[in-house]
């Protein structure tokens, strides 16, 4: 059975050897760090940002919250989520990369 086939979706989720064992200890740890670095420095940066912004008399929390972001902006976004994720896959399988 494939995942084209979604009558029984736990039947192709078989891997030959568990998830994760103590040999990935270390590349789910490194995985970790990297993806908690990534959220802090935007985190960092987003609440500067607004910060500096509210001190010059634009408070823009709301809009943000509510913005829907236009195709090119949605594909920039895409983009950068995707170099996250391919990061943190590169931790996890061992994957020096800067």
């Amino acid at each position: 059975m494939t995942i084209l086939d979604p009558s029984n979706p736990t039947a192709y989720n078989h891997p030959a050897r568990p998830t994760l064992n103590e040999v990935d200890t270390g590349a789910l740890g490194a995985a970790l760090l990297a993806l908690t670095k990534e959220v802090w420095v935007l985190t960092d940066r987003m609440m500067v940002m607004e910060e500096v912004l509210a001190q010059r008399g634009i408070d823009i929390s709301a809009q943000i919250d509510a913005h829907q972001p236009d195709p090119d902006l949605q594909s920039r976004l895409n983009a950068r989520g995707a170099k996250l994720v391919a990061g943190v896959l590169d931790a996890l399988s061992g994957v020096a990369r800067d």
